[in-house]
């Protein structure tokens, strides 16, 4: 390596290490509240705790939604109107719905982290997003760095987009397209008519209640996939590390089947198939599973 290389290496480690350490300096004179580490020419650490709200505010209609927020739940609200309302802990927060797009946002710098250490401050974060019954969205893009994703009365869009980093999504007839990005949380869906669907989570569950899919995958490093009432209209793959698979398909569905398990078995409408098991040949959907660690158990009658 290097000696103008290394150097960099450690001066860059050090400074990490000291902005780590200042971080957790600040949570503590700051009382636990949320110290924001960013850096700008050198990292620099926001201990001010401030807190910007906005209540219910009326706003042109939208078609797109972009809301990327840290540390805030996001809940979507049927009512008369387009508006938003939110309480969100940040240096500054841009509000607007201009053009058929919708974006709240707070200003990101690079290695942007929020910590919070203590639990004194129990206040909750929020951004609601209100719209008429029957509305019909484009992208739907929510990203929070913690916090929850719920959204009880639906609507139709062309994709729904979830990028959260630590919080759950609890959603209910929403249809559309679906791409989602979870490090850690539960997805939950119930009633919805999905297109294609991009599962990626690093550690969590899903759950889905008389969803109907259409295609796509689904990548999980630990956690647990269950489906009932599913409808599967295109082929799925699933790939797991760890964790188990169930589902219960919607009765009269011609599923084939491509399950590889490492360790595990598969059982479908209760006969045991091992840890290997093909069945696909005439079949225009196909369920695939490769498992490395976990069981699959198939309802389809």
């Amino acid at each position: 390596m290097k000696a103008f290389t290394k150097a960099a290496l450690i001066v860059a480690s050090v400074s990490l290490v000291s902005g780590l350490a200042l971080t957790l300096t600040g949570a503590i004179i700051n009382r636990g509240k949320q110290v924001h580490m960013y850096y700008d020419h050198g990292f620099k650490i926001d201990s001010e705790g401030k807190v910007q709200e906005m209540p219910k505010t009326v706003v042109d209609g939208f078609k797109d939604i972009i809301v990327d927020v840290p540390a805030s739940d996001i809940k979507f609200i049927e009512s008369d109107e387009y508006a938003v309302e939110y309480k969100i802990r940040a240096i500054e927060v841009t509000c607007e719905s201009k053009d058929g797009t919708l974006k709240v946002s707070t200003n990101k710098k690079k290695f942007d982290i929020n910590i919070g250490f203590f639990s004194w401050d129990s206040e909750d974060y929020y951004v609601y997003v209100y719209y008429p019954k029957g509305a019909d969205f484009g992208t739907v893009d929510l990203d929070s760095s913690a916090g929850d994703v719920i959204i009880e009365e639906g609507f139709d869009c062309d994709l729904l987009k979830l990028d959260l980093s630590a919080g759950d999504a609890k959603i209910k007839h929403v249809n559309g397209a679906l791409e989602v990005d979870m490090s850690a949380g539960d997805f939950e869906a119930e009633k919805c008519e999905f297109g294609k669907c991009e599962f990626d989570l690093s550690a969590g569950d899903v759950d889905l209640l008389y969803c109907t899919i259409g295609g796509g995958e689904l990548d999980m490093s630990a956690g647990d996939f269950d489906a009932k009432g599913l409808t599967l209209t295109a082929s799925f793959d699933i790939d797991m590390s760890a964790g188990s698979v169930d589902i219960e398909f919607v009765e009269g569905q011609k599923i084939g089947y491509d399950f590889d398990l490492s360790a595990g078995s598969a059982t479908i409408n209760g006969e045991k198939r091992g840890d290997e098991f093909t069945m696909k040949d005439g079949y225009d959907i196909v369920l695939t599973a490769d498992m490395s660690a976990g069981s699959i158990d198939i309802i389809n009658k």
